[in-house]
Protein backbone atom coordinates (compact mmCIF):
# COMPACT_ATOMS: atom_id res chain seq x y z
CA UNK A 1 0.00 0.00 0.00
CA UNK A 2 2.04 2.96 -1.25
CA UNK A 3 1.15 6.57 -0.02
CA UNK A 4 -0.66 8.66 -2.28
CA UNK A 5 0.63 12.28 -1.27
CA UNK A 6 3.83 13.34 0.71
CA UNK A 7 1.53 13.86 4.15
CA UNK A 8 0.48 10.81 4.34
CA UNK A 9 4.09 9.46 3.44
CA UNK A 10 4.95 11.29 6.60
CA UNK A 11 2.42 10.34 8.85
CA UNK A 12 3.83 6.74 7.27
CA UNK A 13 7.31 6.93 8.16
CA UNK A 14 6.00 8.96 11.52
CA UNK A 15 3.74 5.68 12.55
CA UNK A 16 7.09 2.96 11.95
CA UNK A 17 9.49 5.51 14.07
CA UNK A 18 7.09 5.72 16.85
CA UNK A 19 7.17 2.05 16.48
CA UNK A 20 10.57 1.40 16.47
CA UNK A 21 11.45 3.94 19.31
CA UNK A 22 9.02 1.92 21.28
CA UNK A 23 11.02 -0.86 20.83
CA UNK A 24 14.60 0.70 21.26
CA UNK A 25 12.79 1.84 24.41
CA UNK A 26 11.83 -1.83 25.45
CA UNK A 27 15.49 -2.82 24.88
CA UNK A 28 16.85 -0.06 27.12
CA UNK A 29 14.64 -0.52 29.76
CA UNK A 30 13.98 -4.47 30.13
CA UNK A 31 17.47 -5.42 30.11
CA UNK A 32 17.19 -7.49 32.96
CA UNK A 33 14.04 -9.02 30.98
CA UNK A 34 16.11 -9.38 27.93
CA UNK A 35 19.21 -11.53 29.84
CA UNK A 36 16.67 -13.92 31.60
CA UNK A 37 14.65 -14.84 28.58
CA UNK A 38 18.41 -15.85 26.02
CA UNK A 39 19.60 -17.47 29.76
CA UNK A 40 16.58 -19.49 30.25
CA UNK A 41 16.84 -20.59 26.62
CA UNK A 42 20.46 -21.36 26.69
CA UNK A 43 19.71 -23.06 30.23
CA UNK A 44 16.43 -25.07 28.36
CA UNK A 45 19.61 -25.92 24.98
CA UNK A 46 21.62 -27.62 27.73
CA UNK A 47 18.52 -29.56 29.94
CA UNK A 48 18.15 -31.08 26.37
CA UNK A 49 20.94 -31.85 25.42
CA UNK A 50 22.27 -33.53 29.17
CA UNK A 51 19.26 -35.57 28.59
CA UNK A 52 19.92 -36.83 25.50
CA UNK A 53 23.48 -37.83 26.73
CA UNK A 54 21.60 -40.08 29.03
CA UNK A 55 19.44 -41.60 26.93
CA UNK A 56 21.97 -41.80 23.94
CA UNK A 57 24.95 -43.27 26.47
CA UNK A 58 21.62 -45.41 28.73
CA UNK A 59 23.01 -44.31 31.70
CA UNK A 60 21.73 -47.28 34.70
CA UNK A 61 19.73 -48.83 31.62
CA UNK A 62 17.29 -45.61 31.47
CA UNK A 63 16.71 -46.11 27.88
CA UNK A 64 16.03 -49.27 27.13
CA UNK A 65 13.82 -49.09 30.15
CA UNK A 66 12.01 -46.16 28.59
CA UNK A 67 12.03 -47.49 24.98
CA UNK A 68 10.88 -50.94 25.44
CA UNK A 69 7.73 -49.39 27.22
CA UNK A 70 4.32 -49.03 25.30
CA UNK A 71 4.90 -44.72 25.56
CA UNK A 72 8.29 -44.20 24.90
CA UNK A 73 7.95 -41.10 23.20
CA UNK A 74 6.11 -39.49 25.76
CA UNK A 75 8.87 -40.22 28.75
CA UNK A 76 11.68 -39.41 26.44
CA UNK A 77 9.66 -36.07 25.99
CA UNK A 78 8.94 -35.78 29.38
CA UNK A 79 12.40 -36.55 30.70
CA UNK A 80 13.66 -33.78 27.79
CA UNK A 81 11.40 -30.76 29.27
CA UNK A 82 12.10 -31.77 32.98
CA UNK A 83 15.83 -31.41 32.36
CA UNK A 84 15.34 -28.61 30.47
CA UNK A 85 13.38 -26.32 33.04
CA UNK A 86 14.99 -27.36 35.83
CA UNK A 87 18.27 -26.72 33.77
CA UNK A 88 16.76 -23.15 32.19
CA UNK A 89 15.40 -21.96 35.40
CA UNK A 90 18.76 -22.43 37.37
CA UNK A 91 20.56 -20.68 34.44
CA UNK A 92 18.14 -17.85 34.57
CA UNK A 93 18.38 -17.33 38.12
CA UNK A 94 22.16 -17.35 38.28
CA UNK A 95 22.27 -14.72 35.47
CA UNK A 96 19.46 -12.84 37.56
CA UNK A 97 21.88 -12.65 40.74
CA UNK A 98 24.96 -11.82 38.42
CA UNK A 99 23.04 -8.94 37.11
CA UNK A 100 24.06 -5.48 38.03
CA UNK A 101 21.47 -2.53 37.38
CA UNK A 102 22.59 -0.81 40.30
CA UNK A 103 22.50 3.37 39.07
CA UNK A 104 23.67 4.30 42.87
CA UNK A 105 27.24 3.69 41.60
CA UNK A 106 29.43 5.93 39.74
CA UNK A 107 30.93 3.43 36.34
CA UNK A 108 34.22 2.32 36.31
CA UNK A 109 35.92 -0.35 38.08
CA UNK A 110 34.06 -1.41 40.96
CA UNK A 111 35.86 -0.69 44.85
CA UNK A 112 37.18 -3.70 46.72
CA UNK A 113 35.46 -4.41 50.51
CA UNK A 114 37.56 -2.63 52.65
CA UNK A 115 38.55 -5.09 55.42
CA UNK A 116 37.19 -4.59 59.10
CA UNK A 117 39.16 -3.15 61.41
CA UNK A 118 40.35 -5.57 64.06
CA UNK A 119 38.79 -5.02 67.40
CA UNK A 120 40.70 -4.95 70.54
CA UNK A 121 39.42 -6.51 73.93
CA UNK A 122 38.32 -3.75 76.34
CA UNK A 123 38.48 -4.41 79.94
CA UNK A 124 35.42 -4.57 81.85
CA UNK A 125 34.47 -4.36 85.74
CA UNK A 126 33.12 -7.40 87.31
CA UNK A 127 32.01 -8.20 90.79
CA UNK A 128 33.14 -11.11 92.08
CA UNK A 129 31.70 -12.58 95.08
CA UNK A 130 33.94 -14.88 97.65
CA UNK A 131 32.58 -18.76 97.77
CA UNK A 132 32.32 -19.93 101.25
CA UNK A 133 34.45 -23.21 102.26
CA UNK A 134 32.57 -25.66 103.80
Amino acid sequence: MAPTNAAEGRAMQDAIGERLDVWRRWGQRHRLAQAMILNWAFGMAIGVFCAALLLAFDVFGLRSLLWRSDVAFVGSAMLCAAFAFTFGGVVAAAAVMQFDESNDRPGGRRRRAQPPSPQLPTPAAVRAEIRRRR
